[in-house]
């Protein structure tokens, strides 16, 4: 039993530091800004609930599909670094945008315009919100090792998948609670934030690529 309990309170660690949810919070708020209190909400849970979905089926069959596809771990890494910095540097130039539309926050909808407003929402929340920013190239490669057929066994793995849903839930908080940050920082600081969390997004990008030719050249990692 506490040898359970050890292994759950391991993964849930490995996923709080991996995921960290904290960080995320400013570059949800950047890239929700053009959303009212209603549709953050609605972006968040959807946001959560995606990154749980790819999260949790990338670590149960990713490496599978991967080896199908003939794709190694390494080459993945690269790819969703260079994705990761493709998004990052919109974030820095000022063309990252929340704006689910040309409306006002809070402003009301036109009829012929809610439903497309909703769907521009839910746009938001899958890309850049549940990936890459939640469910990034780190975090899938993070699963994908704690969900390793060949060294751990089944109830190892399910503890992985509630962990990774703690932790989730955790974040879905944080989200939640941002309109109390945001009123604290002020508008000011909110639009500066997302340059500059652009600017370490894209640090961490080239980190993950760089550490991935490391390990292909079998050089210390960065």
């Amino acid at each position: 039993m506490l040898e359970d309990q050890a292994i759950f309170v391991t993964q849930l660690v490995t996923l709080w530091a991996v995921l960290d949810p904290i960080s995320h919070l400013p570059l949800f708020i950047a890239a929700t800004a053009g959303l009212d209190a209603a549709e953050r909400r609605r972006a968040a849970t959807i946001a959560c609930m995606m990154a749980f979905v790819v999260l949790a089926g990338f670590g149960l069959a990713g490496k599978l599909l991967l080896h199908a596809m003939g794709i190694s771990l390494l080459s993945f890494q690269i790819a969703g670094g260079l994705v990761l910095f493709v998004f990052a540097l919109s974030m820095v130039l000022g063309k990252a945008s929340g704006q689910a539309s040309g409306q006002a926050p809070g402003a009301s909808a036109p009829d012929g315009a809610a439903p497309a407003r909703r769907e521009a929402v839910a746009a938001i929340a899958v890309h850049p919100l549940a990936t890459p920013i939640i469910a990034g190239p780190g975090a899938m490669l993070t699963m994908v090792l704690l969900i390793d057929n060949n060294r751990f066994s089944v109830l190892d793995q399910a503890y992985t998948v509630v962990a990774l849903a703690v932790v989730l839930g955790l974040l879905l908080g944080i989200f939640l609670c941002g309109h109390l940050l945001e009123r604290l920082l002020g508008r000011g600081l909110i639009q500066l934030m997302p340059r500059i969390m652009g600017l370490l997004l894209s640090a961490l990008a080239v980190n993950l690529v760089l550490n991935a030719l490391a390990t292909w050249l079998k050089l210390p990692e960065i």
